[in-house]
């Protein structure tokens, strides 16, 4: 009764998941980060009192909205992507088990109910028996087995292989310990599936809806094989959309699936994502009638406020940070790494570059996720100053001395957008002012640093993460030593120990006391220099009417929305 009571208390605590939807995050195509306010009308202060997008009425042909994604999706295998962009689209064309609803909570999807054993391990979903893919097969819990062992799978090399840790004996067959038969989920039948957990854990149904756990069906994964994903043609769909056409570098467009078993609940019958990414291009595109949405940076939204135009404003959930490469001989001095995030003035980051809500960020986890009592950013307080240029320079000082040299250069990558350009050029100001320090920058397609960070080919990268659900360890595991996501190769015995009582302790004031612990530990050892939380400006035209979904869990969601009459 206790363990029972315990549960309750940390499922009544526990948010909603989903991906950046987390995971990783381009650099800011936008200037932006903070507090989260849904896109479904109700925004911050900086909202326009007036809703009158008549202004700007939107594209025109019928049915169909066009919305910019700035890049190009890497891939859309959800064993293997990792990014905003990619699950953004998955999230529209693949249904999990569950979903998020327009207050990011967990609402059936696949399946249509579910039951949970008293101690918290065991979850038996009951699926629905009338959804089908594609290519004409059912939906079923054989979808769910053979993506999640997938994940699991070493050959499969997903950087988000930790996630399916969750599930009973899921690291040890990840480790090779135990066969597939030993972990814990199976079919019971065609559309029964249950799930035994590692540890009882309270946001799990929160992670069901984050695409990693998205099933595949295993008929169409062998037919494409590694080209899964990798084209409009190379996967199959189970969700609200299909892709009908993909252009590479250019446009995506989904068409409305009429085989999804809720299609009666879709207006639209199409959508376009197109990839413009330069802001004044794509502002430039919306006024002229060829986008219904996109983002906007800080001097875009003061000028559609002179127009009486109505800008929305959400907290994404995303820290963007530097990314410090430990394997680099020079920053894995812990001295240098100090040096260069104190030396960096985050406030006038802020100010002149992003010129919106976002937030100087002073500890690493965003403040769009709970904590025990308050939002987590709030009970770690300030672990990192805004700016410290004096302390920076003693830093700097230890660690010419401990380096052995006199000087010091270094490299940075960063996506190739116009914004993320200007980010790097303050960087790279800010650390010759303030420190000597000489960096030399190189820009790329979003795509192209993505697989850089993966490989981890950089020194220094301009890099965000946003959240997958809402606890702090969706920030926090991130850093675990051999993390498939955790690009700068830190490895902390302690920070590791920390994390193992994490996931099995039940008392909530100790499990947060870790969690802070955690925070403090990778602020003091700074593996990733913080920078600023975002939050995002957008626009979207007189064709929208309703239904726009844009929160810290859900970066886009544009599955209902309904079109101006």
């Amino acid at each position: 009764m206790k363990l029972k009571k315990i549960l309750a208390a940390m499922l009544a605590i526990s948010i909603s998941a989903s991906m950046l939807t987390a995971c990783g995050t381009k650099e800011p195509e936008v200037n932006n980060s903070t507090e989260q306010n849904s896109g479904t009308e109700t925004n911050n202060e900086d909202t326009q009192a007036t809703n009158d997008r008549t202004l700007y009425p939107g594209t025109a042909e019928a049915n169909a909205i066009t919305v910019n994604i700035t890049s190009e999706p890497p891939e859309l295998f959800s064993v293997t992507t990792t990014d905003t962009t990619s699950f953004s689209v998955i999230r529209h064309v693949i249904e999990n088990l569950v979903m998020l609803d327009e207050n990011d909570k967990v609402v059936p999807g696949v399946a249509k109910d579910w039951t949970v054993s008293d101690d918290g391990l065991v979850y038996t979903f009951n699926l629905r028996d009338n959804m089908k893919w594609s290519n004409g097969e059912p939906v079923t819990a054989n979808d769910f087995v053979f993506a999640w062992k997938a994940l699991l799978t070493p050959e499969f090399a997903a950087d988000y292989a930790y996630f399916g840790y969750v599930f009973k004996n899921g690291l040890a067959y990840n480790q090779g310990e135990v066969g597939a038969e030993e972990l814990g989920f199976k079919a019971v039948s065609d559309y029964v599936l249950e799930v035994t957990l590692e540890n009882p854990t309270a946001y799990f149904l929160d992670t069901l809806a984050f695409g990693v756990f998205a099933p595949v069906n295993e008929k169409a994964y062998n037919e494409f094989g590694t080209a899964y994903g990798t084209d409009s043609d190379k996967m199959v769909y189970n969700g609200a959309f299909r892709i009908a056409s993909w252009e590479h570098e250019s446009k995506i467009v989904l068409e409305k699936n009429p085989d999804y078993y809720a299609a009666d609940q879709i207006e639209l019958e199409k959508i376009n994502f197109v990839m413009i990414n330069d802001t004044n291009a794509a502002l430039n595109a919306f006024k002229a009638g060829e986008l219904d949405l996109t983002n906007i940076n800080g001097e875009q939204a003061a000028l559609m406020k002179t127009e009486n135009f109505p800008v929305l404003t959400y907290d994404d959930g995303s820290t963007f940070y530097l990314e410090y490469n430990l394997t680099d001989s020079q920053l894995a001095n812990a001295n240098l790494r100090k040096a260069i995030t104190y030396a960096l003035d985050k406030q006038a980051f802020v100010d002149s570059i992003v010129k919106n809500t976002s937030k100087p960020a002073v500890s690493f986890t965003a403040p769009a996720i709970n904590g025990l009592s308050k939002k987590f950013n709030e009970e770690v307080g300030s672990l990192v100053p805004t700016v410290d240029v004096a302390k920076a320079k003693e830093y700097y000082a230890k660690a010419l001395e401990e380096l052995g040299v006199d000087t010091i250069t270094l490299s940075m990558i960063c996506d190739d957008t116009d914004t993320a350009i200007k980010n790097a050029a303050f960087v790279q100001e800010q650390l010759k002012v303030n420190l000597g320090i000489d960096v030399q920058v190189e820009s790329m397609p979003f795509k192209s640093r993505i697989e850089r960070m993966s490989n981890k080919d950089f020194s220094i990268v301009f890099a965000g993460w946003g959240p997958d659900y809402n606890d702090p360890m969706t920030f926090l595991d991130m850093f675990e030593t051999g993390n498939g996501n955790n690009h700068t190769s830190y490895s902390n015995a302690a920070y590791d120990e920390l994390l193992g009582k994490v996931r099995t302790e039940l008392d909530l004031n100790t499990r947060f006391g870790y969690l802070v612990e955690l925070e403090k530990q990778l602020m003091e050892d700074l593996p990733i220099g913080p920078i600023y939380w975002r939050s995002r400006d957008y626009i979207y035209s007189g064709k929208i009417e309703s239904g726009v979904i844009r929160t810290a869990f859900q970066d886009m969601n544009f599955k209902y929305v309904k079109l101006a009459k």
